[in-house]
């Protein structure tokens, strides 16, 4: 019984060496703030709307829209203007440096905004990179991303690059997140928003330092 459990061990190790795809969620992940959908509406509104915080959800906008004198600012340039760079996570240059040098592949999945996501994917190396977005011309929100169905998002990633489900880790912070793990072989809970989330995690990052990231996967690789 011992030898065949460390026969599994061994097994998983191995998977883990042979990672070629990883998956980032972007709010709470990427960027601090867990919330890049309130980050915009409170920028474009300038700080005026008086409501309780985080109200400005994906799914609320999805729903009820944004309201419509505020996309007279949407019009006036790049919306990824309004993302506040000291949100950015500390050491995402450095961590994705590390997967670069590795040889892994790397994707940005996010039900957030994505000219957001379209921003650091471009600054930061990422090999795709994909979010939701508004079309200020009909004045309505377009879903790239189902926030409980990102699973589907890896899977169009996995087939862009020619990458199965046992060379894909994800890693989130909610409990939405986890649906990217019915894709992965591997899922990191990074400064998980609910405790809940590391019963079905494979690993945890309690931390908003990203290069936690890396030391987890070379932990578990050797």
């Amino acid at each position: 019984m011992e030898i065949k459990e460390m026969e599994n061990v061994y097994k998983d190790i191995k998977k883990l060496n042979d990672i070629k795809l990883i998956v980032f969620d972007m709010d709470g992940v990427l960027l601090k703030n867990r919330n890049s959908w309130d980050v915009l509406i409170d920028k474009i509104s300038g700080n005026k709307i008086k409501r309780d915080k985080m109200i400005y959800t994906f799914d609320y906008l999805y729903r009820h829209n944004i309201p419509a004198h505020l996309y007279n600012s949407l019009r006036s340039g790049n919306m990824a203007r309004y993302l506040n760079l000291n949100d950015i996570s500390p050491n995402l240059h450095m961590t994705m440096e590390e997967i670069k040098k590795m040889g892994i592949k790397t994707a940005i999945v996010s039900a957030g905004v994505h000219e957001f996501a379209e921003y650091l994917g471009t600054m930061y190396g990422f090999d795709y990179a994909i979010g939701n977005q508004i079309d200020t011309e009909n004045m309505k929100i377009v879903k790239n991303v189902d926030p409980l169905k990102k699973d589907y998002n890896v899977r169009l990633i996995q087939k862009t690059f020619g990458i199965d489900k046992d060379e894909t880790l994800s890693v989130g912070d909610s409990f939405m997140d986890l649906s990217m793990k019915r894709a992965s072989r591997y899922f990191i809970a990074f400064n998980p928003s609910n405790v809940e989330m590391l019963k079905y995690s494979d690993f945890s990052v309690k931390s908003n330092n990203l290069f936690e990231i890396i030391k987890t996967i070379k932990w578990n690789i050797h």
